[in-house]
């Protein structure tokens, strides 16, 4: 693979960092300098990666080091996210509007589908012609990426023991290898659906007191029922839908900035857990242990954390 980084830091003013992963320490490569306003990272293929950056979209090729293709959203509204499927981008923009856009031409669009108000997290579903949308009082809901036509939407949280209507924010939306979607919220909740079942409400849930999720991973390879997630105060959390209990397995601690991204990568033959959060740190945490094994100041803010994929992921 062209990716000779372990991930790359996307910052708030558009510089991109590769990020390769020492003993005991990081090693930077500048990759592209302060020059926009960055939204989203992800990727293209073994040799790019997809930049947001309010109505533009770039790609960056790794290689050169050099932006060698742009796209130009022209909705009401800013970029919340992008992935490529086959020969098409499909962007989601926070008005609701997700726009299906030929690779080939800059200026065509296939399709428009509206998703509701308030749009802030777009996911392709792993290995479907799919991808599930959600955003604030707009609970998750899964589309058929051919047709534009909902397939699934979660019903709304039931009402608290004062009968009162309780919130629903989409931070976060995450797939399983058994198909099973997990979402996380803004007001402290993780939750865990099943599609392919006529229940609507989640199958089961997990809470956090007095904070809110901020980010969300699944781990590869891992865990069908086991989630990290980020919170708005600095701490990630281990979930476990298995268990009986709503509190995490184990809580890594470190950051006091809200954790924008993270994942799970391998550091030493050993799983880790790699976060970058708004104090302006990018860390590792072991993941059995829970202990935090590097951290390093990284100057300016952080908003977006790739991790180099596995190639039968391009």
């Amino acid at each position: 693979m062209a990716w000779t980084y372990d991930a790359i830091i996307g910052f708030s003013n558009g510089m991109l960092k590769g990020v390769e992963l020492q003993k005991n320490k990081f090693k930077y490569t500048n990759l592209l300098d302060a020059s926009l306003t960055l939204n989203t990272l992800s990727n293209y293929d073994e040799n790019k990666t997809i930049i947001s950056s309010k109505k533009r979209i770039l790609i960056f090729d790794l290689n050169k080091k050099k932006v060698s293709k742009r796209y130009l959203i022209r909705e009401t509204g800013n970029i919340i996210g992008v992935f490529k499927k086959n020969n098409v981008l499909v962007t989601g923009v926070d008005n609701g509007t997700v726009v299906v856009k030929p690779i080939k031409e800059t200026k065509t669009v296939l399709k428009k589908v509206t998703t509701g108000s308030h749009l802030s997290c777009i996911r392709q579903v792993l290995t479907l012609d799919k991808f599930a949308t959600g955003g604030n009082e707009n609970p998750l809901k899964i589309w058929d990426l051919e047709t534009g036509q909902i397939e699934f939407t979660a019903k709304s949280p039931k009402p608290d023991m004062l009968q009162l209507k309780q919130p629903c924010y989409v931070s976060d939306i995450q797939f399983f290898n058994n198909n099973k979607v997990v979402v996380s919220h803004r007001h402290g909740v993780v939750d865990l659906h099943d599609p392919l079942s006529s229940q609507r409400r989640p199958v089961a849930s997990c809470k956090a007191e007095k904070t809110g999720f901020v980010s969300l991973r699944t781990m590869p390879d891992y865990s069908d029922y086991e989630v990290i997630v980020g919170t708005s105060k600095g701490s990630i959390f281990h979930y476990d839908f298995r268990g009986k209990s709503t509190l995490p397995v184990k809580t890594f601690r470190g950051s006091t900035g809200s954790v924008k991204s993270l994942s799970c990568i391998s550091y030493l033959n050993q799983m880790h857990v790699m976060s970058i959060s708004l104090d302006c740190h990018l860390r590792i945490h072991n993941f059995i242990s829970g202990d935090l094994t590097i951290q390093d100041y990284i100057v300016a803010k952080p908003l977006a954390l790739l991790i180099k994929p596995d190639e039968a992921t391009i």
